[in-house]
């Protein structure tokens, strides 16, 4: 069974936060790091944020996850709303 994880993922661009936001960089939770990447990507594409070059991945990091002993030594707790 797979758990949710929390990726941060970082794009090439947008990374300043002049803006009051760094769009290029995102805490996502998902099942795996290809679907964090395009959560985020569908995102800026979207909302146009940033050229198509500042919205291509330059990494993604394995936060934490949801399970009783995870592999990255983390856990991630998320709340029933």
């Amino acid at each position: 069974m797979q758990t949710d994880k929390l990726y941060r993922v970082t794009c090439r661009g947008m990374l300043d936060d002049t803006t009051g936001t760094a769009h290029g960089i995102a805490y996502v939770v998902a099942k795996d790091p290809t679907s964090a990447y395009e959560m985020l990507r569908r995102y800026l594409d979207d909302n146009d944020l940033g050229f198509e070059r500042d919205r291509e991945l330059d990494s993604v990091e394995l936060v934490a996850e949801g399970s009783d002993y995870p592999d990255c030594g983390i856990r991630l707790f998320l709340a029933d709303y």
